[in-house]
């Protein structure tokens, strides 16, 4: 990949990357931070001869990077709970409704949570969201049916135990 093609890589993908990460790390710092590592990756690999970069490629990759910092909180959340210290997670300031949204996606469980963030956060078309997760475009139908329906659950119940919301992030 010649360094042309490669800002035109970033270009088009950085924003999307960004706005991936954070859907999935809740902070801007970090998403910035993971967005930033899956463009490194891609450039130390810019030159193998059989890689084509597609966004399921840099999709794929995000996964690893936030799965890894994933990995990373909590072996950090565990050693502040050892010290008896407590460290609230910051919530954006955004409206109720995003806000009870952005909860109610964030307990549903990580394939569900992921499946409605890319489907509905991130643009992503069926087809793109199909070849990430390795599936076909019925099954993904399917999958994003009952995330919908997990999804409604979720505000529902929050609906009616408006004091359960929990304001923070369940990664």
């Amino acid at each position: 990949m010649v360094d042309g093609a490669f800002q035109e890589l970033f270009r088009t993908y950085h924003p999307v990357i960004v706005a991936a990460a954070f859907n999935r790390l809740n902070d801007l710092s970090d998403a910035q931070d993971a967005a930033a590592e899956v463009f490194a990756q891609a450039w130390r690999r810019r030159d193998a001869a059989d890689h084509v970069f597609t966004i399921e490629w840099l999709y794929i990759t995000l996964r690893n990077v936030v799965g890894n910092h994933y990995r990373s909180r909590t072996r950090h959340h565990r050693r502040v709970e050892r010290a008896g210290r407590h460290h609230p997670t910051p919530v954006d300031a955004a409206t109720d409704a995003v806000l009870d949204v952005r909860a109610a996606v964030n307990r549903l469980g990580p394939a569900d949570r992921e499946l409605i963030w890319m489907a509905y956060w991130e643009d992503l078309s069926r087809e793109e969201i199909a070849r990430i997760l390795g599936c076909t475009p019925a099954t993904l139908r399917v999958r994003l049916h009952r995330a919908r329906k997990k999804l409604q659950d979720a505000l529902s119940e929050d609906a009616t135990n408006p004091e359960e919301v929990s304001w923070t992030s369940s990664n």
